[in-house]
């Protein structure tokens, strides 16, 4: 690794909203942000509509230290990643995916075999880590993007600083991991209070639980105080939930109150899933679970704010992207 000066843009002055990351005199440009804020991306930087590669980010319900990182490319991510938010029934479904990262070239020069080059070499290097897993369907062939020795050289390039712009953004995918094993760090116990200006309220009521979540300005997942959650669990609870519940426990987030466990205070989760995964005590697809009063699910309303203007399409030649 070689010294570097990057820069972060934080678009609404939120560390944890949209940023905009780019080393110092290159043009490569990575934005981050969540799922839930695809189409002010698209309406602020219309230049994710231009050859790229994105990362989906979420984590994995089953492995408690573990998350998911699929990587794709196309020649137009703004519209591929629209495609992959509306895919909600299809078996390539992505419903772990809750941030993003967009990787693009601000000199256009970027094409079509350089996007698959660079996917090719991203997902090689985070095959060994061990906090990581790649939910790609199928793994480049050798191959892949094949490009002329120059080409190559520019690519490569582009490939070293992505590694160090998506790390400067919070994730280690690309980390080197080398002697022992990392120490697995226990689940959050911050207590995240629901802020005030909230874009969304939904419900998820059953039999021995009821629950209602905000969706935050940044995209945060907020299951509210008072909530109620079901204190038993099914065998299908994902084993990161029992342990997150355990830890919520101890430390009085939730209190055993009758039949439910109560939310004390307001809890921020990484995703819709995992809020209804510790609200059920068991695996749940918390996005067409939670519920707007009208009935509208979790996924109907993030599908509506990418608009009309916005509706998915997929792109020729690019069904596994």
């Amino acid at each position: 690794m070689k010294p570097r000066s990057i820069n972060i843009f934080l678009l609404d002055g939120d560390p944890n909203g949209i940023r905009v990351a780019q080393i110092s005199m290159s043009t490569i440009q990575a934005i981050a942000f969540r799922r839930n804020q695809l189409r002010r991306v698209r309406e602020t930087f219309p230049e994710i509509e231009r050859p790229g590669v994105y990362i989906l980010i979420g984590a994995d319900e089953n492995h408690q230290d573990r998350q998911y990182a699929y990587i794709g490319e196309s020649e137009g991510v703004g519209t591929r990643l629209s495609y992959h938010n509306s895919n909600e029934s299809s078996r390539d479904a992505k419903t772990f995916w809750t941030d993003t990262v967009v990787l693009i070239s601000k000199d256009e020069n970027l094409t079509k075999s350089h996007a698959r080059y660079v996917e090719s070499s991203l997902i090689r290097n985070i095959g060994g880590s061990v906090r990581w897993s790649i939910p790609n369907a199928k793994r480049p062939s050798d191959d892949a993007g094949k490009l002329p020795l120059q080409d190559r050289v520019d690519m490569d390039e582009f490939v070293d600083q992505t590694k160090t712009l998506v790390g400067a953004l919070g994730w280690d995918l690309f980390r080197e991991m080398k002697g022992r094993g990392p120490e697995m760090s226990g689940p959050s116990t911050d207590v995240a209070k629901a802020p005030p200006d909230v874009t969304a309220v939904f419900s998820f009521i059953g039999e021995g639980y009821a629950a209602k979540m905000k969706v935050g300005p940044s995209g945060e997942f907020v299951v509210t105080e008072g909530s109620k959650a079901r204190a038993r669990t099914t065998p299908t609870v994902p084993r990161g939930t029992v342990a997150l519940r355990e830890t919520l426990m101890e430390k009085g987030v939730l209190r055993r109150d009758g039949d439910f466990l109560v939310f004390t205070n307001s809890y921020s989760f990484p995703s819709a899933s995992a809020a209804a995964a510790a609200v059920i005590g068991a695996s749940a697809n918390g996005r067409i679970l939670w519920k707007l009063p009208d009935g509208h699910t979790y996924a109907d309303w993030e599908a509506g704010q990418e608009g009309p203007q916005h509706i998915a399409v997929g792109i020729p030649g690019e069904p596994g992207s």
